[in-house]
């Protein structure tokens, strides 16, 4: 029987004078760390597997590098002051912009492609809502310095690897994809000027959570073009779309297929995005996007970088937490107590120590207590806690150094001298 998933959450009202985390930010508690650790262990994996480095930077940065690459309206969504020697900072709340900073000083003495990932955590002045809060960890992945379409493929598909190993099966994703690039050669088609295409992406991307979006699309196209554009989002025309076409055959090699979506309404918020588009999506969850991404070839040249093309996507532990705990997914118990070693009496608690470091020198999770205790007290302790063996340490068996240990499941027990133990 699967359980619910445990997601740390923002913080509920506590008792009046009661310390609290600040708005938006969370506190881990073991069992809570230990399902984001879990989650982590699967980006990890997922992007080793395929021949990832890991990096990181500051957390840290420059304002600058920030506004830069978003404008300085900026500011007010970040964690942003004035440090003590009055230099503009803010905590980060992406990973792009260092990306660029970091390639652009050694972009050239690296082979290409640039295959890099980093688990981050990151940091907001946004209004918390379910799935979303001020700090949060991302993971994200990147191909930097190859335009081929099977670059493209790849992301995804670490994307979507990750995702099964935390339990979800193809049958739960949704890789809705498409392809700005071919979007943009639609509109020249419909005869939309160039300076409109930014603000049509826009109505694009809003057609699903913004009633107003038709309208405003319709205002700026006109009534027939706004149909001709509508009726294409809901039958994706593929045969305009010749490298996307390419992007979705090197999926299928990757065994995606059950997943992929073409979809011309995936057009993604973000200015920067260059070609390749796209979103993981839980089938049947009322969330938001699991993941998202795409390729951003002009990105690293236009914040002064190598003119190098790139790809990526980010993946954040909030709403993907959310999407197990709906799926019934948690995080297998970790190491847990394997030995319990007891003293017998108040002289056997240095033996018992010494017992201890032994496993512990021979990878086994033990421990004793640091007072005495009565051991029908301490055996009541290993049984709650599901240890399932313990060694008794006593007087007599000590003096030839050898101890008892006992099979708590079956009440079986062996003395064996301490070199033999395991």
């Amino acid at each position: 029987m699967r359980v619910c998933a445990r997601v740390p959450t923002l913080p509920a009202p506590t008792a009046r004078g009661r310390m609290q985390p600040l708005k938006g930010f969370r506190d881990f508690f073991p069992q809570d760390l230990a399902h984001l650790r879990w989650i982590q262990s699967a980006w990890h994996s997922a992007a080793k597997l395929a021949g990832f480095e890991e990096w990181d930077g500051p957390v840290l940065e420059p304002l600058k590098l920030f506004t830069d690459k978003s404008g300085d309206e900026i500011a007010g969504q970040l964690y942003a002051f004035e440090d003590k020697g009055e230099r503009p900072v803010a905590l980060r709340p992406e990973m792009t912009p260092t990306l660029v900073r970091m390639l652009s000083a050694r972009a050239g003495a690296l082979p290409k492609p640039i295959k890099w990932y980093s688990v981050a955590q990151f940091f907001r002045y946004e209004q918390p809502q379910h799935g979303r809060g001020r700090e949060f960890f991302q993971w994200n992945v990147d191909v930097v310095g190859s335009p081929h379409p099977a670059a493209d493929a790849e992301v995804i598909a670490v994307a979507v690897e990750a995702l099964r190993r935390l339990g979800l099966s193809d049958e739960d994703l949704r890789v809705r994809i498409s392809d700005r690039g071919a979007l943009a050669a639609f509109l020249v088609a419909l005869e939309v000027p160039e300076e409109l295409h930014l603000s049509v992406f826009e109505c694009i991307d809003k057609l699903e959570r913004d009633p107003a979006a038709t309208r405003r699309l319709t205002e700026i196209l006109g009534e027939s073009r706004a149909a001709e554009l509508l009726c294409a989002c809901d039958q994706f025309p593929l045969s305009r779309a010749e490298r996307l076409g390419v992007v979705l055959e090197a999926c299928r090699d990757w065994g995606l297929g059950a997943c992929l979506e073409p979809d011309l309404r995936i057009v993604r918020g973000l200015a920067y995005y260059t070609g390749t588009v796209f979103e993981i999506f839980a089938r049947g969850a009322k969330l938001r996007a699991v993941a998202g991404g795409g390729r951003y070839d002009r990105l690293m040249s236009d914040m002064g970088g190598p003119p190098l093309e790139a790809v990526g996507f980010g993946m954040g532990d909030m709403v993907l937490s959310l999407l197990l705990a709906e799926r019934g997914l948690e995080a297998p118990p970790g190491m847990r107590l394997e030995v319990l070693v007891i003293g017998t009496d108040a002289s056997m608690l240095s033996p018992a120590r010494e017992v201890v470091r032994e496993l512990r020198s021979r990878g086994v999770a033990s421990e004793t207590a640091y007072a005495p205790v009565r051991v029908s007290k301490a055996l009541r302790s290993a049984s709650n806690q599901g240890v399932p063996r313990v060694v008794l340490v006593g007087p007599d068996e000590w003096a030839e150094r050898k101890v008892v240990v006992r099979e708590l499941s079956s009440g079986q027990q062996r003395t064996v001298h301490l070199s033999e133990l395991d």
